[in-house]
C-alpha cells in the first residue's frame, strides 16, 4: 500500500504550495497528489547534483554556472531565549485571513487540492544566501520552513499557508518536535512501528483529532518525504534539521521557545500579511526571508494587494524573497530564485510591471544534471 501511494503521488507530480479543502469528518486525510506539466522531448530523471548559480538581469535568461559552496558544518548561533510572555502574546495576536472559497492551482485541475508535503528537492540551493541572516522568517508550505529556519537562524518565524490542512501538518510537526529530543527520535516517529505510540502522543498534545488522523493516514508519505530529504542532504554534505543534531536542536528550541507560529494567510488577502508586518515591527524584528514557493506561477498578473502585503513587512537591504519556478520535465524539480526583497518591491512599483517575467525575465534554461539556482540583482530601469 505504501509503495502504491507513493507511486501514485509521483505519477501525477506535485506543486509545492497549492492548497486543498479542509475535512471535518472522520474520513482519512488523503496524501497530496502532484502534477507533471505537458511532456517535452526530454526524459525526466532523478539527480544528485552540485548547486549552480547565476546572476540574471531581466529580461534575458542565462545558463547557470557552478559556485563553490562550502557544505561543511559551521555551527550557527544557538536559539534565542524563549519569548517573553508579552512577545509570545504579540506573536499570536495578529489576524488570520479567512479560508478562501477556492484555492488556486497552476492549472485548473489542481485547484482546491491539498499538499501536505513539499516536492522542492533542492532547497539547499538557498542555503548559501540565507545562512545566518537572523531576523524574521515568513514562508508558505508544509515543511520547507524547517529547513530554512535551520540555515537562517531567525528570531521569530511565521509559517503561512491558506490551506487549513497545512496548518494541521504544522501542528503535528510542532507536537513531535516537543516530544522528540533528537532528530533521530523525530525521524523514528514516522516508522511503522511507532504509529500507535505517536498517535497517542498527538492525541494528548493536540486538541484537534484531525491531526492524529492526518498522521495515521499519511505517515508513510511523511516518512518518505523526510527520509528522502535526509538522504539527499546527507549525500550533499549539507547540515540541516534532518541531518545535523545541532541544527535540529536550534529548530526545536525555536518552536519550544514560543517563537514560531503557523497561521492561515493568503498572499492575496488583506489581513494576514499586514498583521505579520505589524507584529514584526512591535517585536523589533526585520523580516529577512520571505519564501513564496512557486505561488507567482499561479497568477496571470500581480495583484495590488500582493505588493501591499510585501511592503507591509519590515525589511532592509539584506532581506530576500525566495521563489521557485517549475521545470519538472527537465529534472523533476525547480529553478530556485533569490531576489533582494526591496529590489522586488521596486519592480512591483515600476510602471508596466505586471507579471513574474516582467521582473526576472523568462524562465532560465534548466540543466538536468545539477541544481539550478538564480540570483536576481537587477533593479528596474
Amino acid at each position: 500500500m505504501r509503495a502504491h501511494r507513493i507511486a501514485l503521488w509521483l505519477a501525477v507530480g506535485q506543486l509545492a504550495c497549492s492548497p486543498g479543502r479542509a475535512r471535518t469528518s472522520s474520513s482519512p486525510e488523503p496524501a497530496a497528489p502532484v502534477v507533471v506539466p505537458a511532456p517535452t522531448r526530454e526524459t525526466p530523471r532523478a539527480i544528485e547534483p552540485p548547486p549552480t548559480v547565476t546572476v540574471v538581469s531581466p529580461p534575458a535568461a542565462v545558463e547557470p554556472t557552478t559556485p563553490q559552496v562550502d557544505a561543511t558544518l559551521i555551527e550557527g548561533p544557538a536559539a534565542p531565549a524563549p519569548a517573553s510572555p508579552a512577545q509570545h502574546a504579540r506573536l499570536l495576536d495578529s489576524p488570520e485571513d479567512p479560508e478562501p472559497k477556492l484555492r488556486g492551482g497552476i492549472v485548473k485541475e489542481l485547484e482546491d487540492v491539498s499538499y501536505i508535503v513539499g516536492n522542492e528537492w533542492s532547497l539547499d540551493a538557498f542555503r548559501e544566501v540565507i545562512t545566518g541572516l537572523g531576523g524574521g522568517y515568513v514562508g508558505v508550505g508544509p515543511d520547507q520552513a524547517y529547513l530554512m529556519m535551520g540555515w537562517q537562524r531567525p528570531e521569530f518565524a511565521w509559517l503561512i499557508d491558506y490551506d487549513p490542512k497545512v496548518m494541521r501538518v504544522h501542528a503535528m510537526y510542532h507536537a513531535l518536535l516537543r516530544h522528540c529530543g533528537s532528530r533521530k527520535e523525530f525521524l523514528a516517529a514516522f516508522e511503522p512501528e511507532a504509529t500507535d505510540a505517536i498517535a497517542e502522543v498527538l492525541d494528548d498534545a493536540v486538541a484537534d483529532d484531525r491531526v492524529r488522523r492526518l498522521y495515521r493516514n499519511n505517515r508513510d508519505m511523511f516518512r518518505w518525504r523526510l527520509r528522502s530529504i535526509e538522504r539527499k542532504l546527507a549525500r550533499r554534505r549539507v547540515p540541516s534539521w534532518l541531518t545535523d543534531d545541532e541544527t535540529y536542536v536550534f529548530v526545536r528550541e525555536l518552536v519550544l521557545g514560543g517563537r514560531v507560529r503557523a497561521l492561515r494567510v493568503n498572499l492575496l488577502d488583506d489581513l494576514g500579511m499586514v498583521g505579520i508586518g505589524d507584529a514584526a515591527r512591535e517585536l523589533g524584528v526585520v523580516v529577512r526571508v520571505v519564501y513564496v514557493s512557486n505561488a507567482e506561477e499561479y497568477w496571470e498578473q500581480y495583484a495590488p494587494q500582493f505588493e501591499r502585503n510585501l511592503a507591509a513587512l519590515p525589511s532592509d537591504a539584506r532581506s530576500l524573497l525566495l521563489r521557485t519556478r517549475l521545470v519538472w520535465q527537465v529534472n523533476r524539480d525547480y529553478v530556485y530564485n533569490a531576489q533582494p526583497l526591496q529590489d522586488f518591491l521596486a519592480w512591483l512599483a515600476a510602471p508596466g510591471v505586471e507579471t513574474l517575467e516582467d521582473v526576472v525575465g523568462p524562465k532560465p534554461p534548466a540543466q538536468r544534471d545539477r541544481i539550478n539556482f538564480v540570483l536576481t540583482t537587477a533593479r528596474p530601469p
